[in-house]
């Protein structure tokens, strides 16, 4: 299984892969969404739609903001 992660200045965004078309979209200790995939969740986070309100309200002020799912930092897990 797989997860990404994305330090943001508000706190840190992990992508879990739960199954083969489940992942979960997590800031610190709080679940967001569920997720078919991945780069879903990723989309969201770059297009300040998470529901989190301290971040979907950095949209233009927030910097080095991954663009996509290519731009976070992978790591296997093992399950």
């Amino acid at each position: 299984m797989k997860k990404y992660i994305y330090n943001a200045d508000i706190g840190t965004f992990t992508i879990r892969q739960l199954g083969r078309y489940l992942y979960q979209l997590w800031i610190n200790d709080e679940m967001l969404g569920e997720y078919e995939s991945a780069q879903k969740a990723a989309q969201d986070v770059a297009q300040f739609n998470t529901d989190y309100v301290e971040w979907d309200t950095l949209e233009n002020k927030a910097e080095n903001v991954p663009k996509s799912l290519s731009d976070w930092t992978s790591i296997s897990q093992e399950t």
